[in-house]
């Protein structure tokens, strides 16, 4: 395969004073002044190893690039960076005693003129500390001490350390979607245990306080009924007293039928208009008050309802004729309650007698006198209509029939009257300490009659005249009770269908005092336990990735089952690297790890690139193997470890750069051949090879010359197998006779997917950022995202629609214009 194109041995090319600008992304190669155009990867291992190993550089090379154009070059020609290509000699040489730009005079006298102390002269990113000069030479001479930074204060620190530490954590977590999906589980299944719990012992308690309000409600609806019961039993009584004792007969005789005795017709009353007829002489006489009293006297003794039932009225004819208040029997208003205009009573009357309600009627609480009150009617029917005399001198007498009858409002019912009595509501609510049991349990209430619902052909008191009296009682809370935080309980009564609206007020309602704060507590926990789930978590991640990056997975796996870590390779590929003439100086470790660690991790993140496993770094060399630790054909095995080996010296010939033109040189080794891997010993394990590969690729580093990469005769023969197209060269050595000796080993040179990619010729691409180039097939052959060289992400593709080189030297009329098209797409 064709060489790259070299310089002659101890001589550079000359360099005009280049035109610097600002920096542009690397995009295309070069084109040397000789009519080649460098290589992928930039300037070949010979270019690097001119004059003796000292070469430096030129505006031609690659690494980064430098856009500048000049009608001299008259083509487009492309520098690097102002720090590599500052050297104006055109010998070469390369003298040390003149001033360097960019080293201080104060670091210079300290630390000497070796390249690793011109680099740490420069501005870069190895000089992190601040270096002066220690006045007192008698304790060390040369000796470097750190000035002391300013100590921050310990809040500070905190600030910084505890920021640091979310930063990671959260790093750590999102690169790891598995952290956050088991955390957020566990953070769910606890809250969800957690309501779960919380929800049912809320129930439990809500249901347990409903059941406590449907109980005190019902008792009081029963204390309630009973009462009513034992109040309203003397009705019957008298009744029948009315019935049987013979008292009063004469009363209803002697009022007579509607319109007898009529005093006034439509009188205005409470509540209406009354018809009122003269009972006086008939319901002012004294035998009768005295027996109305007696009775009444004896009945309110005998059922204990002093105080309770305040008033009787006794109605023959229905006809207000006899009273008993306070104690005291006296005459009647005389209201004709049968055949007045009254709603009111006209709807008593026509329950009782029309409609013949068979029990007591009851009707209120209202107001009378000052006092909630309820009064109860009950009809008195003839006893024994049959029975009664209705002939008069031997023959029927009409008359005697009509009495035995009463017009209610039109229709004729053979009835006596109405008996009726007052009870003090007011009274019976303090007697049953209503308000006491709702407070005790921390309930209000709000108590009401209901009648919309009840059946409309059942009689009773309902409609307009009684509508206005559905209230009961109620707490001074009452008026907060709704359907969230109560519930109504329904019982009868001799009134109707109560109903009892009951609950809690407060601002909980139902719901406990301590839901909220266990929900708040439960939310607390469940986030810190998701936290620290995530933070176990984080910590095992860092964990088996550090050792992940330390040892192969399968050698874990062994090591954690205490077995012995041991295979067998048939045929892998290793690289052995060393950095030339390497010496700290009067640098301190510090510094030289500084260095080291910066170079080191920029080859670790070109193996992850190129696929192949870091083995080791000991002191300045580098090692790593392709075809393990997964195997792959040795072939594919060599071609990763080879691009690889290309792409480090390129990187070190991108940042290991003084801005005198200095620079630090890689000398590196290849060997193909088998190995045996494994672990030895338990106490700080590391995953070592050994075997001819290791052996020869430490041979082939040692008698490798700076930049340049020597393989052995077996990678050979694979990379000439290769899909890439590598420039291999033979080793020729001169013996001390000045003989040239050839030696079994090659020179990697350059790399491209094929032969036309290391021209840059008119129709070529040019990848952005890493700057290699593309013929027009390998273009649309390797059309993903990667390029095919360096495995580095592409932002770019430019083709170059300018002359090749032939064309360049043949027109004389070419102004040296760089001319770019992006491809169509």
């Amino acid at each position: 395969m064709a060489n790259a194109s070299n310089t002659e041995n101890g001589a550079s090319p000359s360099v005009a004073s280049p035109d610097w600008t600002e920096w542009a992304p690397p995009r295309v190669l070069d084109e040397n002044g000789d009519g080649t155009a460098t290589g992928a990867f930039g300037p070949s291992s010979a270019q690097r190893s001119n004059d003796g190993g000292n070469y430096h550089p030129s505006s031609q090379e690659v690494f980064p690039y430098k856009r500048t154009v000049t009608r001299e070059d008259h083509y487009c020609n492309y520098q690097r960076k102002d720090s590599i290509a500052t050297k104006s000699t055109a010998s070469g040489s390369n003298d040390s005693s003149q001033p360097k730009r960019g080293s201080p005079p104060l670091l210079d006298s300290i630390v000497g003129n070796t390249v690793w102390n011109r680099l740490l002269a420069s501005e870069s990113v190895w000089d992190s500390l601040n270096v002066t000069r220690n006045e007192d030479e008698d304790v060390l001479p040369q000796e470097i001490y750190y000035r002391e930074k300013s100590r921050q204060s310990s809040a500070a620190v905190l600030c910084l350390t505890v920021w640091y530490e979310i930063r990671h954590f959260l790093k750590t977590t999102f690169a790891h979607p598995h952290i956050l999906l088991t955390s957020l589980a566990v953070t769910g299944l606890v809250a969800g245990v957690g309501m779960w719990a919380i929800t049912s012992e809320k129930d439990a308690h809500v249901n347990e306080k409903m059941a406590t309000a449907s109980f005190v409600a019902k008792e009081t609806a029963a204390y309630f009924s009973n009462e009513f019961k034992r109040a309203f039993v003397p009705l019957y009584s008298l009744r029948a007293a009315v019935q049987h004792s013979g008292y009063f007969d004469d009363l209803a005789s002697k009022i007579g039928r509607y319109p007898n005795l009529l005093k006034a017709g439509d009188v205005e009353v409470p509540g209406g208009l009354a018809n009122v007829r003269d009972v006086g002489g008939i319901c002012d006489d004294v035998s009768a008050l005295q027996k109305w009293e007696d009775l009444l006297d004896a009945s309110t003794i005998e059922n204990d309802l002093e105080g309770l039932i305040v008033r009787y009225r006794l109605m023959p004819k229905n006809v207000a004729c006899l009273d008993y208040k306070g104690g005291k029997a006296a005459m009647d208003s005389g209201m004709d309650f049968s055949n007045s205009k009254h709603p009111f009573w006209k709807m008593v009357t026509e329950d009782l007698f029309v409609k013949r309600w068979k029990g007591l009627h009851t009707f209120g609480p209202f107001l009378a006198g000052g006092q909630e009150m309820f009064c109860t009617h009950l009809a008195i029917w003839n006893e024994d209509p049959n029975g009664r005399n209705r002939f008069q001198d031997g023959s029927l007498s009409l008359e005697n029939i009509k009495d035995d009858f009463i017009d209610v409002h039109g229709t004729e019912v053979e009835a006596w009257g109405i008996v009726m009595n007052y009870l003090n509501w007011g009274e019976l609510k303090e007697r049953s300490n209503m308000h006491e049991r709702f407070t005790n349990v921390g309930m209000d209430f709000h108590l009401n009659r209901r009648e919309e619902d009840i059946d409309p052909d059942l009689p009773g008191p309902r409609g307009e005249p009684t509508r206005q009296y559905a209230y009961l009682a109620s707490s001074e809370n009452s008026h907060l009770l709704d359907d969230s935080n109560s519930i109504v309980i329904e019982t009868e009564s001799l009134h109707g269908i109560w109903e009892n609206r009951v609950g809690i007020t407060d601002a909980n309602g139902w719901t406990p005092e301590w839901y909220w704060p266990a929900v708040a507590s439960l939310t607390i926990i469940s986030i810190l336990l998701g936290l620290l789930t995530a933070s176990t978590l984080v910590k095992s991640q860092l964990h088996r990735d550090l050792v992940k990056s330390m040892l192969p997975e399968k050698a874990i796996k062994k090591l954690q089952r205490s077995q012995t870590v041991i295979e067998k390779f048939n045929l892998i590929t290793v690289f052995y690297a060393d950095i030339v003439d390497f010496s700290g100086g009067s640098m301190s470790s510090v510094q030289v790890m500084n260095m080291l660690n910066d170079l080191f991790c920029e080859l670790d993140k070109i193996t992850v690139r190129h696929g192949v496993y870091k083995v080791a770094t000991t002191g300045n060399r580098y090692m790593v193997v392709g075809g393990a630790i997964n195997p792959e054909s040795a072939r594919v095995a060599a071609t990763r470890v080879a691009l690889f080996a290309l792409d480090a010296m390129a990187c070190l010939d991108n940042i290991c750069s003084t801005k005198s033109g200095e620079r630090l040189y890689l000398r590196a080794g290849i060997a193909s051949n088998p190995a045996v891997a494994g672990v030895v010993g338990k106490t700080a394990p590391r995953y070592c090879f050994f075997g001819d590969a290791v052996d020869i690729a430490s041979a082939m580093e040692k008698t490798s010359e700076k930049a340049k990469i020597q393989c052995s005769e077996v990678t050979f023969r694979l990379l000439q197998d290769s899909d890439m197209k590598f420039i291999l060269t033979k080793r020729v050595d001169e013996d001390a006779n000045g003989e040239v000796v050839p030696r079994d080993t090659y020179w990697v040179e350059n790399a491209s997917p094929c032969e036309k990619c290391f021209e840059l010729t008119q129709g070529s691409y040019v990848l952005d950022p890493c700057g290699h180039i593309l013929c027009a097939g390998c273009n649309g052959k390797y059309s993903l995202n990667v390029c095919p060289i360096c495995r580095r992400k592409v932002d770019d593709r430019s083709k170059w629609t300018g002359k090749s080189r032939i064309d360049v030297e043949d027109d004389e009329s070419n102004d040296g214009s760089c001319i770019f098209h992006s491809p169509a797409i």
